[in-house]
This record gives C-alpha cells, structure tokens and sequence, in this order.
C-alpha cells in the first residue's frame, strides 16, 4: 500500500518540470512574476512544488558551488491555500501567513522580524477595517442620520472614518460648534473597496513589503501557493486578488498549483455571469481568459504521463513496497539514467534486474513486475495518465487481491480484476449495469457477450449495423466501446467472485469513496445552487469536463435519484446538463425515467422533461423512449408530461 500524498521523490520523471520552473524564478529579468502550474487533480502539482521548496534551499548544494551561493539570498515559503478556507477574510488570512513563515524564517527571520510584525499589525487593521465596515460602519452611519451617535464611542467612530459624522461635542480633540441642520454626507465617507483611498493602503503595503525584503537581503522571494483548486470559488479569487495587489513586489515570483478549469470557473461564477449576457458564451470565455491572464503571467500545463511513463511509475512503486532502501534507490538511479537516454522507453521488469546486478528477483517482486507489464497498458488508458488515480488504483487492487486470497477465490486473474476495476473508476453507471446482468445470469451476461461479439478486439466488426442496433445505447460511447476492446475479453468469465470482491463499493461506487475531483465537485455545486448565475456557471464549465469527469459527475446524480427519488433538484441538474448540449446527460435522463419508479418523481419533472424534448431536436431521438413510457403512465409525473404534450405541438 502506498500514502496518497505530495512527495519530493520523482518517480514520474517530473524533475524536468521542476527545473524549468527554477530557470524561470532565478532569472532575475523575469520577476515579478506569477507562474500558473496547471494540471488535472492528482496530476503531480503539489509534488513538483514540493521538488521547488527542495531544490531552491542552498543547503541542499555543495559547499562552493553556484547554486547555493545563488539561492543563499532566496526565501521560500510554501502555503496550503486550503488551510485558510475557513477565514471569514481570505485575503489577509494569506498575506498573514507570508509574514509570519518569513518572520519565523531559519536564514532571514531575524533580519525581516520587526517589519513583519509591523506589517502584520497592517494586515489586522486591514481585517478589522473590512469587518467593521461590513458589520459595524453601515449601522453606526444609520444610528448618526436618526439621532443614535451617543450609542457609538468616539475612538470606535474614528477608527471607521466616520468620525466627521459624530456631533462636533463628541469629535475628540475639538472644541464644540453651533450646530446646523445640515445631514451628514454618509455616501461621501463611506468610500467602497477600491476607492483612492484604498489604493493608496495598498501602494503603501507593497512599498512596505519591498523595503523589507531590501532590508532583509532577500534578492527574490518565492511564495508557493498550492492546492488552490481545493477551495470555493470565492476564496480562489481572494487568494489570487491579495498576490496580484498586496505582494507582487519587484522581487517575487509566486507558483500556483491548480487545476485550470477550475480557476476558470472561480472568474465565471464571480464576474462573468455578473456582467454579460448569459446567452453571449463567447464574450463571457473571453472575458474569463482575459482575468486570467492578467493575474498568471506565466500558465505551464502539465502533460499526463504516457503508458510507458506509468508502466515505469508502477515498476518502481512496486520496488519501493519489496526492496530495502537502498536497492530502491540503486533502481531510482538507474531509472533516472535511461530517462536521459530516452524518454519515450519504459523502465520495467528486464531493467530493475540489471540495475540489481542481474540476479534473480525475489518471487513477490517479480510477480508484481509482472502484472505491471500486463496491467500498465489498460491503467494508463482507463486512468488517462493520472499518478494519484493509478496509487489509489493499486492500493483498491491490493485490497481485493488480498480479499480474494483470504476469501479462497483462487479463480481470480489479475487482468481481469483490472479491467473490471477500470470500468468501475470510468464508467460507473456502466459497472453497476453490468454487475446487474452478471447478478442475474449465474455471472455470464449475454449482453456482454453481444458487446463483444460487435465490438471486442479479437472478434468484433464495428461496421456491424444491425448487430449495433441492439447495443444499449449506453455502450455506445468512444470511451465504453475502448473497454470493451481491451484484452482480455470476458465473455468466458464467470464474473461472479470479481463482483464478490467488489461488494463494499456497488453503492459508494470506487470513484465515490476515493472522494469527486474538485472540478466535478463544483460544478455539482453549481447545478445544485438556487441561484441561477452559479447554475449558468457550473452548464459553461460542465462543458470542459473530460469524458471520465462527466461520468463521475452523471454517477453522482444518478446515485442521489436512487436515494431520493423525489428529489426535484437532481433532475433539475440533469436538465441543466442537457441545455448544456451534454448527449449523455439526456442518456441518463432518459433511462432515468425509464428504469426508475415514477411515482414518487415530482409532477414538475414531467413539464420539465416535456419542454427539454421540444427545445432539444438533436436529443429527441435518445429522449423519445422516456417520453412514450411518461405518457402512459398513470402517476402525476405522467399526467403532467401529458398536460404538457398538449398544449403545444412537439414538432
């Protein structure tokens, strides 16, 4: 089993990423600056970023050399954007943090102490300054303009700007004037967040900033902000906003680790939707991309490791779990020499042996090197190149091979497990069907067989018209007609024991326990919302999610209408899907109502259902099966899709 977390050792050869980025923030010419690290969730980030707080420390160099003399006037602070989720003010909540890591910093704290500590105490007036004027400056100007100024201490009423409107008896330090019957200016005192005044504050703080990492002799500070795609929309852009204005001085260079998408669906939610037409796409995807760039200077995608690049992260996962520590790291080494070689080979079975002086391999290892190069090709197809996916993928595969051995179920095959086990992390809804048919034919399904026979490898003829016709449309798909093609095929396998292993999860399902990626997680959110900007937000982003996201998004909605069938809201969102141009959206939609009892589903999904299939010419074909089995049926569902039928023509 193996820990799902960040790491500095480099087992997916993303090293070269690393170092490119430190050619980046060491070249003086190219600061300030803000670098994007983008890449899928479990896509390696958070370990490259880890590799950059590693490689930039001098101390990691030799004595003498060119790099620790270039990074001894370098500071490096990483931060977990996530830790400040909870803060009612994100924006202080990071600038608080980089003044604190950098007053507590082993080489420069005593340098940069004192004028972090009066920057702090800038950052908590700043705080105290929002939460006043959120909580306190409004009612305290309304108590002045109907006579309540008594009620509001002189010190409280000057700290909030508002003491010109205090009675001139309660202005501290003033003598009394004859009064008037002139009403305060309120508006003109309470000045909204980016007025001049504030500007200046900000001017200020970053002048502030730059004096003191001058003072400090720190040449270039790097902050590195991570797992910011683990955090809400609001607090995304907080954390960018609080960079761009307050610590962008001459000498910084900021990392961002996130998910792209998810980023861009932050500035949607935020802005897009609150200042252009909803139907205008263009102009908003616009607008979103134009945001983004002016915050990240620099955007650095990360590629998804190849089949080669995971069989080779498999091997040496396998040879951290059976070697000692140092014949793995006789491995590590010798991994890292072929990569210079050549990036294109994987570093397998045949390689670990020479790298151990050719010697036998010990039995558990060379089975599991094994099973890698026979497994490697349909993870890395089934995963799309993901290294948290594939770790979380071996640790599950584990489990149940140990499952099966404690269980006596000495039929198990590995390529099997796997296949079956990549059908349940892509397509969910796919797996639970086939667990169905397995279930009820003795674990032979003909369907899959019939699959098969029109789309497997050996012996299938995709061109097959008339043996397509009687494929569930479901399995119609790109993505199911690639599993379906894998080796080995399973129409001569008794599938029963693979599901017996697979027990605990048919209604977590594996992708449910191993927790929705957080794009996918927003955009639920987003589908879910009352409010109709999220809802817009989270249709534009659904469209950029990858097939096997879409799959786990669709699982998450088709598991919540099976708990609550009556839930308006999950076919709400399924709606929304559907207006959003997703065909297998409306797939789900129409087996939904077709397979699930109709009548505990809400009347208001029968007009719903009835309009979509009007709007949507392109889908009436997928929907036409649901809206034959909603008007015969007897339930209010039905009488209302009815009820819709006929007050307009269908077209």
């Amino acid at each position: 089993m193996w820990p799902d977390n960040e790491t500095t050792d480099d087992l997916i050869g993303f090293q070269v990423h690393s170092d490119l980025l430190r050619a980046v923030i060491t070249n003086p010419r190219m600061l300030p600056t803000t670098i994007g690290v983008f890449g899928d969730w479990g896509g390696g980030k958070s370990s490259i970023m880890k590799m950059l707080e590693r490689d930039l420390d001098p101390e990691r160099w030799p004595e003498g050399s060119n790099e620790r003399q270039r990074y001894s006037a370098i500071a490096v602070i990483y931060a977990n954007t996530w830790l400040f989720e909870g803060y009612d003010d994100a924006k202080t909540a990071i600038l608080s943090s980089v003044l604190s890591e950098l007053a507590e910093h082993k080489r420069f704290g005593p340098k940069v102490r004192d004028h972090a500590i009066a920057l702090l105490k800038s950052v908590n007036l700043m705080r105290l300054s929002r939460f006043a004027l959120k909580h306190v400056a409004l009612p305290a100007a309304a108590a002045l303009l109907t006579g309540g100024a008594a009620a509001i201490p002189a010190a409280l009423a000057v700290s909030l700007g508002l003491h010109s409107l205090l009675p001139s008896s309660s202005k501290p330090g003033e003598h009394e004037e004859p009064e008037t019957d002139k009403q305060p200016d309120v508006a003109g005192h309470l000045k909204p967040v980016g007025s001049d005044a504030e500007a200046t504050d900000i001017r200020t703080f970053r002048d502030r900033f730059e004096k003191m990492l001058a003072d400090g002799g720190i040449n270039t500070l790097v902050v590195l902000l991570d797992d910011l795609d683990r955090c809400t929309p609001e607090r995304i852009i907080e954390n960018l906003e609080a960079v761009k204005l307050f610590l962008s001085a001459q000498q910084t260079a900021f990392v961002i680790g996130a998910d792209r998408r998810i980023v861009e669906h932050a500035i949607r939610d935020k802005y897009a939707r609150q200042s252009i037409d909803d139907r205008n796409s263009e102009e908003t995807e616009r607008l979103v991309k134009d945001y983004l760039e002016k915050l990240v200077q620099i955007p650095y995608s990360l590629p998804r490791l190849s089949a080669a690049e995971i069989h080779t992260y498999m091997t040496l996962l396998f040879c951290r779990q059976h070697l000692s520590m140092v014949e793995f790291n006789t491995c590590v080494s010798a991994c890292n020499e072929a990569r210079a070689r050549d990036r294109y080979s994987s570093f397998g079975f045949t390689a670990v042996r020479e790298a151990l002086g050719g010697s036998a391999l010990g039995a558990p290892l060379a089975e599991a090197l094994s099973f890698v190069a026979s497994a490697a090709p349909l993870i890395a197809d089934g995963l799309k190149g993901n290294p948290r996916q594939v770790k979380r993928f071996l640790n599950a595969f584990l489990l149940r091979k140990e499952l099966a051995r404690i269980a006596r179920l000495e039929n198990i095959r590995d390529a099997v497990l796997v296949k079956l086990m990549i059908l349940e992390y892509s397509q969910p809804d796919l797996f639970l069907q086939l667990f169905t048919w397995q279930s009820q034919q003795a674990g032979h399904p003909k369907e899959l067989a019939q699959l098969e026979a029109v789309l497997g490898s050996a012996h299938g003829n995709v061109n097959d018209e008339e043996g397509a016709k009687k494929i569930d449309i479901k399995w119609a798909t790109n993505s199911a007609r690639r599993w379906v093609a894998m080796e080995p095929e399973l129409q001569s396998v008794d599938l029963r024991d693979y599901f017996w292993v697979a027990r605990d999860r048919l209604e977590s399902t594996f992708v449910g326990v191993a927790m929705l990626p957080p794009l996918v997680r927003s955009v639920l959110d987003g589908l879910m919302s009352e409010l109709a900007p999220k809802r817009n937000s989270a249709k534009d982003s659904a469209k950029v999610l990858k097939a096997d996201e879409r799959a786990i998004l669709l699982e998450a909605l088709s598991q919540r209408i099976v708990r609550q069938p009556d839930d308006a809201v999950a076919y709400g969102a399924l709606f929304h899907l559907v207006e959003a141009d997703l065909k297998d959206a409306a797939e789900l939609l129409a087996l939904t109502l077709q397979q699930r009892p109709l009548d505990k589903v809400p009347a208001a999904v029968g007009m719903q259902f009835m309009t979509i299939y009007r709007s949507k010419a392109e889908f009436r074909s997928v929907l036409e099966p649901a809206r034959e089995h909603l008007l015969k049926s007897p339930t209010l569902v039905g009488k209302a899709a009815k009820s819709a039928s006929g007050t307009s023509k269908e077209g």
